[in-house]
């Protein structure tokens, strides 16, 4: 279920462990233009996807 949330909301839940921030961007413009403290480019994401729980909350921004 995708739900849209406030950053302060999402910045609450990166900071208690309770999400995870994705970008949605390759790695070469995560790291010059799209970087959010605490965030994980899409490569990193999708590589780690398969061992991530199946509740695990995601924030894709």
């Amino acid at each position: 279920m995708m739900k849209k949330i406030s950053a302060a909301e999402a910045n609450a839940k990166i900071k208690d462990g309770l999400s995870l921030l994705v970008c949605i961007y390759d790695d070469e413009k995560f790291n010059r233009k799209a970087h959010l403290e605490g965030a994980l480019p899409m490569s990193e994401f999708l590589r780690m996807k398969p061992d991530l729980a199946k509740d695990t909350n995601i924030i894709f921004y």
